[in-house]
């Protein structure tokens, strides 16, 4: 049996609201089956995208929090040297599987309320779930967006993006066993928008290798935790980079970005033979949403596999192997417009498109 039916739904995690049982009770309505933890950064900025799994590189004075400004890897502070070495100190104490670590690397605080008030209630509002999703950040973004002391990304300086990967792949494995606490399958996507940089002639540093070896690292952590990973971007990416990645599941905007995913037939027909699932992001997070309906969503999605098609792809593989999801987080939308975007799923996750 496979590890997830056709056409579940699922959400990339955050929702704009200030309170948690709001959320849950939108996710359960929406994606009873594969419900996901909310993030909401509207409620408290720890939540947010860029600093959320940073938070022991925080704890620990590794990245300096400056107020109304993203933390820096502050290396000209007398003691930075030793905080570093903490760190990686830490580090080793998880790997040594030290109960230590627990204290410096745990999802708790703040930070992390979604993510508690989700398992706490998980029996009283998902009654039917068959498993559960969770998220982390991708180490390009916050790479890209965590600068040093003299304002360069942190991503292009070994040492910092070796601190910053290390720290994403615990706090990623921390999540998986918390989740699985649940005795259900998990799968945890690793959200990294800025993979489409890649290529661009602003950022000819930027290599594939190094990014593709940041995000295997994370992977390859979570594989060990026996839970399935898949990587969201929700920009138009050159696939093949996950295409080479030991991905369960490649996550994008089928409503913005389907062309470039298109021109992948000949990669995406083997990803699909080798059991790959696509997260079909067709439901737009934007106002677009607002011109949507479950009919309209439904028929775009029949010209998407009419074209794939007839670019060689089985269509009845294709329908076996998607799980809907918005094209996005809504964390930074209006409530009544991500309300809009849940129903829009909650509605298409009825319908058959199996054609059985």
């Amino acid at each position: 049996m496979d590890w997830i039916k056709p056409c579940r739904a699922t959400g990339l995690g955050s929702l704009p609201y200030q309170d948690e049982l709001a959320a849950i009770k939108l996710i359960a309505a929406a994606m009873p089956h594969w419900p996901h933890w909310p993030q909401l950064p509207a409620k408290i900025p720890e939540q947010g995208f860029l600093v959320q799994y940073v938070q022991p590189l925080i704890k620990l004075g590794v990245l300096t929090v400056q107020p109304v400004k993203d933390p820096v890897f502050c290396r000209q502070e007398a003691d930075w040297d030793m905080k570093a070495a903490n760190f990686y100190e830490k580090y080793l104490e998880f790997i040594e599987k030290q109960s230590a670590a627990t204290q410096t690397f745990a999802l708790t605080g703040e930070a992390f309320a979604g993510m508690e008030y989700f398992l706490s209630n998980f029996a009283s509002y998902f009654p039917q779930a068959e498993g559960v999703k969770g998220h982390v950040s991708g180490p390009l973004t916050v790479g890209l967006q965590i600068k040093d002391e003299r304002g360069r990304a942190c991503f292009y300086d070994e040492t910092l993006r070796d601190i910053l990967i290390k720290c994403l792949a615990v706090e990623a494995i921390f999540e998986a066993r918390r989740l699985k606490t649940l005795g259900l399958p998990v799968m945890i996507f690793i959200d990294d928008p800025s993979l489409f940089l890649i290529g661009s002639s602003s950022y000819i540093t930027l290599t594939r290798e190094v990014a593709s070896a940041a995000l295997a690292t994370i992977i390859e952590a979570l594989h060990a935790e026996d839970v399935k990973v898949g990587v969201h971007a929700c920009a138009g990416i050159d696939w093949s980079i996950l295409f080479d990645l030991p991905v369960d599941v490649i996550s994008f905007d089928a409503y913005h970005y389907f062309t470039g995913m298109a021109l992948q037939a000949e990669r995406l027909a083997g990803y699909l033979s080798r059991g790959g699932k696509l997260a079909w992001g067709l439901v737009p997070t934007s106002d677009e949403a607002w011109q949507e309906t479950p009919d309209s969503i439904l028929a775009r999605f029949e010209q998407q596999c009419t074209e794939l098609a007839n670019r060689g792809i089985d269509s009845i593989v294709l329908r076996q192997n998607i799980i809907w999801t918005p094209s996005c987080g809504t964390g930074a939308l209006p409530v009544p417009l991500a309300e809009y975007i849940y129903n829009l799923i909650k509605e298409i996750g009825t319908i058959n498109i199996l054609g059985d």
